[in-house]
């Protein structure tokens, strides 16, 4: 996520205090506070609970006041939930602030650390534990990282220097996928509210973890403006599934904060099936060698992507393998793994490449080393990406 720099994000800084003074209950927690659990029979069922992990202890700290105000004003059904797990700059302690209609309570929590997946981990069990709901929703915010990071704490340990903490997604996509199994597969969406995290590896990694994920192939702004309108029209409309409230968000998102992508992740399982017979023919056909600058790459921290559809479609190209594999491949991912690309959005610098991104972007080693730092998850391995950089790349 960008750090948009712009004179009408200041005024909320002068309303932020006096809009959250009123019901509000503060509380000190920590995980042995019996006295804030609650017991199945007694909790009310809520047709939605949309879980918000918000780590600005960087500088994105000063968009956590106008974030919480624009949800505040959102919840005005009975039946729907927001809660927060915020930190930000010179704060001690993280926050957990539960965004009922007309209510918040806010909890203060025993650690510094938004960094943490454990601690993240701690946050949605306790949401389990707190509260049912007929569909759940888990968004992340900040800044994308590499291809393995996401939304980083600079400031994980109070009073120590330490190094940016990162926090890993193939650790937090085992956490959701247990959580999701916990509720009943209910969890409807997944929305990484992060910078270029629309690529075909995150996607991959958390296809477990809800029904449609969300995300951004290429950089966001900040602090976005769909929350109230979003959460307004699910007050009224909670029949919604998972991937029509993606939608809702990008209907409602200015369009100069972020181009958007929902996979249908039932789709994205399918992948391996789908597209390795189509790589197996790529490898076969003894291609050695592509133009980089034909894949129109782009980068994002010190990583280096191609767009997914294109890269196929070059290499398939280049290769003189048959193209009804690449148009059957092309069909499923279109018709299937897309639930909705809107591409139409004016943040980024202008780029005749970027209007035929197909809203999923993938790695591109520029060698061995880079390739086997992110071997572990679990898409180079089903999908049989290694054999084909290798075959492409490094001989």
């Amino acid at each position: 996520m960008i750090f948009m720099k712009r004179r009408k994000f200041l005024r909320y800084g002068a309303i932020a205090t006096s809009s959250f003074l009123l019901n509000i209950d503060v509380v000190n927690y920590n995980s042995s506070n019996s006295l804030l659990s609650a017991s199945m029979s007694h909790k009310k069922l809520y047709d939605w609970v949309i879980l918000y992990w918000m780590p600005y202890d960087n500088n994105l700290s000063s968009f956590v006041t106008p974030i919480l105000q624009m949800l505040k004003k959102g919840v005005n059904s009975e039946n729907i939930l927001v809660v927060v797990q915020s930190d930000f700059s010179g704060e001690k302690q993280l926050s957990r602030h539960i965004i009922s209609k007309g209510k918040i309570n806010i909890q203060k929590l025993d650690t510094a650390n938004s960094g943490s997946e454990e601690v993240f981990a701690e946050y949605i069990e306790w949401a389990k534990s707190q509260y049912k709901a007929k569909k759940w929703a888990i968004v992340f915010l900040g800044h994308g990282g590499r291809l393995d990071e996401i939304s980083p704490d600079e400031n994980p340990t109070l009073g120590k220097k330490l190094e940016t903490k990162w926090m890993n997604i193939q650790k937090l996509s085992n956490i959701i996928a247990d959580f999701n199994r916990e509720v009943n597969n209910s969890v409807e969406l997944l929305f990484f509210q992060n910078c270029n995290k629309g690529t075909i590896e995150a996607h991959y990694t958390v296809r477990n973890t809800a029904k449609y994920t969300l995300s951004s192939q290429l950089t966001l702004g900040a602090p976005n403006y769909y929350y109230e309108s979003m959460l307004e029209f699910l007050g009224h409309h909670p029949e919604i599934n998972g991937g029509q409230l993606a939608e809702k968000i990008i209907e409602f998102e200015r369009s100069d904060m972020y181009y958007s992508y929902i996979t249908n992740n039932r789709a994205v399982r399918q992948l391996p099936e789908k597209i390795n017979s189509l790589i197996d023919s790529i490898i076969l056909s003894g291609i050695k060698f592509i133009e980089t600058d034909e894949l129109k790459p782009y980068f994002y921290v010190q990583d280096r992507l191609v767009d997914f559809i294109l890269f196929f479609e070059t290499i398939t190209s280049k290769s003189k393998v048959d193209k009804q594999k690449l148009n059957d491949f092309i069909s499923f991912f279109k018709q299937s793994v897309i639930y909705r690309l809107q591409k139409d959005g004016t943040l980024l610098t202008p780029k005749p490449e970027y209007k035929i991104f197909s809203g999923l972007g993938m790695f591109f080693p520029t060698n061995r080393n880079e390739l086997d730092k992110y071997r572990y998850l679990q898409v180079f391995s089903d999908l049989k990406l290694v054999e084909l950089f290798n075959s492409i790349l490094f001989n």
